[in-house]
């Protein structure tokens, strides 16, 4: 797939152009620097941004105005990287070929995603609805104590918390609420125009349309968007150090099944050489439903209800999750470490290498097929600094040979061991 790109007044448009879908897919974000509790503002401050426009002025209308394009459907982004913020709105809209009268439901599309955006409904006083706020203040605390009692989402962030504690990026989930709490309306406002007015646009296409098209319908919804050549630092990865010694965290929970979550250090981000074998490495290793961690631990072994493993290439950590018994805490956890020591060692037999290269292969390949995969995929690359196709992808990854992906498996260090065990009578 081909993908143009142009810019200008501080508008980055991307697009794919295609003829294969009956909609077309837009997204429409604000890039800027990170900054402090920015995550935890942003997404307050897109909940808020959506109960209502000048136009719009309520959720109600905003979504009656949808429907009638044809029930267009919205979703909401807020990403964060080490570098940037990346805050916005995405839609498929139907095209106008396939309207009964022809519309262009896109360039409505774009004039409403604009207008959320930069034109929200405020009060007398050019501050946010409170009643606004104060709604999604607690709806967004009820998400977060929701995921607190959620065992296997739960542990997921806590490994991941602990990991990642030294870089001082991550947002503890138990300070959450607490600092829902204290956004005051002043915040709120001042988190918008600083997005508003520092940041860069950036729109991603995917349709019939060119770049200088989609361009030009999305000046048209902000016709004084000027002055917003912001450079962002794309592709700077910050990674962990190795520990000397392994972190272990063991907590309690009222739960009827224990959660244990390892993360690995592997030090390999995107832009890396070892990438495409740590991504196959990892298949191999927990990712496929074939896979060392499935095969061994949970099938042959009996020590898990589930395992699987996740690769983060922007932190450069590979995380192994398992549901597990509280008194196969010790025997699940050195299993796991065997399995990896097995593929240091080179391990692996061509059928485990052959079929993992084939599962990899096939999620890329079906790419294509969707429009958000599309965004996803080349989104993802071009914040990352790379600039590798679909097929160039794929044939990394049948390139791969045992000894890359070995050499891959030899990087993995366990950094943090963090296990949520049932609370046992006497339990404090």
């Amino acid at each position: 797939m081909d993908i143009k790109y142009v810019e200008k007044d501080g508008i980055g448009v991307y697009a794919c152009r295609t003829d294969k879908f009956k909609s077309e897919s837009l997204s429409f974000s604000f890039a800027l620097p990170t900054f402090k509790d920015g995550s935890v503002a942003c997404t307050l401050l897109l909940s808020v941004l959506k109960r209502g426009t000048l136009s719009y002025p309520d959720q109600r209308l905003l979504n009656e105005r949808l429907d009638e394009l044809y029930a267009t459907l919205l979703s909401f982004r807020n990403q964060r990287t080490d570098c940037f913020q990346l805050i916005g709105v995405s839609a498929d809209a139907i095209k106008a070929k396939y309207t009964e009268d022809g519309e262009d439901v896109l360039s409505e599309v774009i004039k409403i995603i604009a207008e959320i955006l930069l034109s929200p409904r405020l009060d007398e006083s050019g501050k946010f609805i409170r009643e606004y706020v104060k709604s999604e203040k607690e709806n967004y605390k009820s998400i977060i104590l929701s995921q607190m009692n959620e065992p296997r989402t739960y542990a997921a962030i806590r490994c991941r918390e602990e990991a990642f504690a030294s870089l001082g990026t991550v947002d503890r989930l138990s300070e959450m609420c607490e600092k829902i709490d204290l956004l005051s309306d002043d915040d709120l406002m001042n988190t918008w125009k600083k997005i508003r007015d520092g940041s860069k646009i950036i729109v991603f296409y995917v349709g019939e349309r060119s770049e200088d098209e989609v361009l030009s319908l999305v000046r048209s919804a902000i016709p004084d968007c000027v002055g917003r050549n912001i450079a962002l630092a794309v592709g700077n990865a910050v990674l962990l150090d190795d520990v000397d010694e392994p972190n272990e965290i063991i907590e309690t929970s009222s739960l009827s099944q224990g959660r244990l979550v390892m993360a690995f250090n592997c030090r390999t981000a995107r832009r890396d050489a070892d990438y495409y074998a740590m991504l196959l490495c990892n298949e191999i290793l927990g990712a496929s439903p074939v896979s060392k961690l499935m095969m061994n631990v949970r099938e042959e072994l009996s020590l898990c209800y589930e395992c699987s493993s996740v690769y983060n290439s922007a932190r450069g950590v590979i995380f192994v999750s398992a549901g597990i018994d509280p008194e196969s805490y010790g025997l699940a956890r050195e299993a796991i470490l065997a399995q990896i020591e097995d593929m240091q060692n080179g391990k692996i037999s061509e059928d485990e290498l052959e079929a993992a290269k084939k599962t990899l292969t096939g999620v890329y390949e079906s790419i294509p097929d969707s429009q958000s995969a599309i965004e996803r995929f080349y989104l993802g690359e071009l914040l990352s600094g790379a600039d590798t196709d679909i097929d160039g992808f794929i044939g990394h990854i049948n390139a791969l040979t045992l000894g890359d992906v070995v050499r891959a498996a030899k990087r993995l260090k366990l950094h943090t061991s963090y296990f949520l065990k049932v609370e046992e009578e006497g339990d404090e």
